[in-house]
């Protein structure tokens, strides 16, 4: 039995509110124990609330790391879930902005953020019948990144890989299908220098890029954890119709970011330093 299979067993089998706590208390353990990603965390996060009070940082940073360790056991649970169970953790708003865009026959890109329970959202979409596309690196460990890839491609998502990715989502963009892309993440190698939280930041290119080439429609979206294991996926309105080309249409996916992160501080899971300048 592989590493995965025996912890995403153990997920299964646990009653849900056991295996959320081993996940919560994982994540605090990695917070106080990762001197490197609690000071990344703590620099990205005093950017986020404006440089506050000590206490308040390490406040806000435990929370993350309480909903990265849900999200980690989600990742684990998902194989066991129901549709049924799904449907129940999971409501989505905004599913009308998704459902007119492929109507039309065009494909949609997702542009979302590390915020949230994004695994499981991925997971209820595809339970939905969309058929989604996403980017993935090194999930948790390089040996457990090609089983966690194999999981998602049996729930329904199509996973690419870095390198050969662009071509393969541009493909399926054209075929009206759906790609769910981090804007926060490094997918893509080359990047667009916008702003976010006032301050210049390099994020992919590849959301805008893959867009405007394909003529994609792009959506923000967001998996808005509301509760222990409830999400709601929140879809906005489409921001590639506006004039401009790549820069400005990943500033404008930049900014509904930055207003959902501003609002959810504490599920904004990123672990590097985001800001070069960040203290």
């Amino acid at each position: 039995m592989t590493r995965y299979s025996f912890l995403s067993s153990l997920a299964g089998l646990l009653p849900h509110p056991v295996s959320y706590l081993l996940g919560e208390t994982l994540g605090m353990g990695y917070f106080l124990l990762s001197g490197k990603r609690r000071r990344a965390l703590r620099q990205n996060l005093s950017v986020v609330l404006g440089m506050p009070a000590a206490r308040r940082l390490d406040t806000t940073g435990r929370r993350v790391m309480l909903n990265f360790g849900r999200g980690v056991v989600e990742t684990f649970m998902l194989p066991h879930l129901r549709p049924a169970e799904l449907s129940r953790m999971v409501d989505i708003e905004g599913k009308d902005n998704l459902d007119s865009a492929l109507q039309s026959g065009r494909g949609v890109v997702l542009a979302t953020a590390h915020l949230g329970g994004w695994e499981l959202a991925g997971a209820a979409l595809a339970a939905m019948g969309y058929r989604i596309t996403t980017v993935a690196g090194v999930q948790f460990s390089p040996s457990l990144s090609p089983l966690i890839r194999q999981m998602k491609e049996r729930l329904g998502i199509t996973v690419v890989s870095m390198d050969t990715g662009a071509l393969r989502i541009a493909r399926t963009l054209r075929q009206g299908g759906v790609a769910a892309l981090h804007i926060d993440g490094d997918q893509f190698a080359e990047g667009v220098s916008v702003k976010y939280f006032g301050k210049d930041v390099t994020l992919p290119r590849g959301p805008a890029a893959l867009a405007l080439k394909t003529g994609a429609v792009l959506l923000p979206a967001f998996a808005i954890r509301t509760s222990r294991r409830h999400i709601t996926i929140m879809i906005e309105d489409d921001v590639s119709t506006a004039a401009g080309g790549e820069r400005d249409a990943t500033q404008r996916i930049a900014t509904v970011v930055e207003r959902y992160v501003r609002r959810y501080p504490d599920q904004w899971c990123i672990f590097r330093p985001f800001w070069e300048d960040a203290q």
